[in-house]
C-alpha cells in the first residue's frame, strides 16, 4: 500500500460566537423533536431554537465556545469540536 502525507494548509477560524449562525435548528418545546432547519431572516418558528451553520455536508448545530469555524481554501465552511481544533492545528505568524 501507497502511503501519503496530507499538504499542509493554512486555514481561517474562530470560536463560534452567538450572531455567527447561518440558521437554527427549531426542536419541538415538550418533545425536543427535530422541526427543521430554518436559515436566518426568514421566518424561524416559535420553539427552542439552536445556532446551527450550513456546511458541504448540510445543517450542523453549534454552540458558544465549543466549535471552531474553520473556513477551507475553498471558502467553505466546517465546525471543529474546541478541543480537537486546539489538538490539530496550530497558529501561524503572518
Amino acid at each position: 500500500m501507497t502511503k501519503y502525507r496530507k499538504k499542509p494548509v493554512i486555514v481561517e477560524a474562530v470560536l463560534f460566537e452567538s450572531g455567527m449562525e447561518d440558521g437554527y435548528a427549531s426542536y419541538q418545546v415538550f418533545s425536543d423533536k427535530l422541526i427543521g432547519y430554518f436559515p436566518k431572516g426568514g421566518p424561524i418558528p416559535k420553539a427552542n431554537n439552536k445556532p446551527a451553520i450550513k456546511t458541504l455536508e448540510g445543517w450542523y448545530e453549534v454552540e458558544v465556545g465549543k466549535q471552531y469555524i474553520v473556513t477551507g481554501v475553498r471558502g467553505e465552511r466546517y465546525p471543529v469540536e474546541k478541543e480537537i481544533f486546539e489538538e490539530t492545528y496550530e497558529k501561524v505568524n503572518e
